[in-house]
């Protein structure tokens, strides 16, 4: 090995050392970060008005109905509307509809009532 090669490693591993340095320092910034870290809006996830679009298939039109009928609650900041993630669970789990077959036991009877043909 040359003078020149020993040189040139000993230049790398002074910058590996400075690269390792600075990943402990953000490795321990991300953890003083982990520990006093509270979420945006005690935690609530907001979506947009195309995720909520995407998500119930609906069109944009149909999202302003919603809003103007008081059937989706929202929030608007600086001129962007926002819909809490809990309310559009909660919008579809109130008006899910059990199916005919699920109020029906395996014998054929609908509970509480006569046999369903």
């Amino acid at each position: 090995m040359t003078m020149e090669s020993i040189k040139d490693l000993n230049m790398e591993a002074n910058d590996m050392q400075v690269v390792l340095s600075a990943l402990e320092r953000v490795n321990r910034r991300i953890k003083e970060v982990a520990q006093t870290h509270k979420p945006l809006f005690g935690g609530e996830h907001f979506l947009t008005g195309k995720e909520v679009c995407e998500r119930l298939y609906i069109s944009p039109r149909t999202l302003q109905d919603y809003r103007d009928k008081r059937i989706l609650s929202y929030t608007q900041f600086a001129g962007k509307i926002l819909y809490k993630a809990s309310d559009l669970e909660r919008l579809l789990e109130n008006n899910y509809k059990n199916s005919k077959l699920e109020n029906v036991c395996d014998c054929g009877y609908k509970r509480g009532i006569s046999k369903v043909d």
